[in-house]
């Protein structure tokens, strides 16, 4: 299988369990998706898509690849979906860092995979898995406390 098939496939699976775990979708995944889709899958699938073309067909590196990924979050998080968290003071210092840390180890972690160079980049492939399991084990808590905003 080619290198930029592996990347897309990992990449869709990542983004759907990242995803999952970090949204409403955690406390009810049925309404969820039934209120988001098929955009969700656009994005699962967009996403990773044209991360493949730029690294697999444009040769992009690692600062590149960056770069096209802070754009994806501020396509996404706050042009796409609105996302106020990102915007609001003084929130945004956690929720900036933590989108940083989610959609790097969604668009880096599968090319290290692909690239056999989850060893080489150990400590940031640590960094961003830790900042996810807080970021998922925070959107549980909220969930569990009542304090979630309804899916609309």
């Amino acid at each position: 299988m080619k290198n930029w098939v592996k990347y897309f496939l990992y990449s869709v699976l990542a983004w759907f369990i990242v995803d999952f775990t970090t949204t409403n979708a955690i406390a009810n995944a049925s309404e969820y998706y039934s209120a988001y889709m098929p955009t969700l899958l656009i994005f699962y699938m967009g996403l990773p898509l044209i991360f493949s073309l730029l690294i697999y067909k444009f040769n992009f590196k690692s600062k590149g690849i960056f770069i096209a990924t802070i754009i994806s979050i501020i396509l996404v998080e706050i042009i796409f979906t609105g996302n106020q968290i990102l915007l609001a003071f003084p929130i945004m210092f956690l929720t900036i860092p933590l989108a940083l840390a989610y959609y790097s180890m969604l668009t880096f972690v599968p090319w290290w995979i692909v690239e056999g160079k989850i060893k080489e980049n150990k400590k940031w492939f640590l960094i961003t898995l830790s900042i996810y399991i807080f970021g998922t084990l925070l959107n549980i808590l909220i969930h569990l406390s009542g304090n979630a905003q309804p899916i609309t």
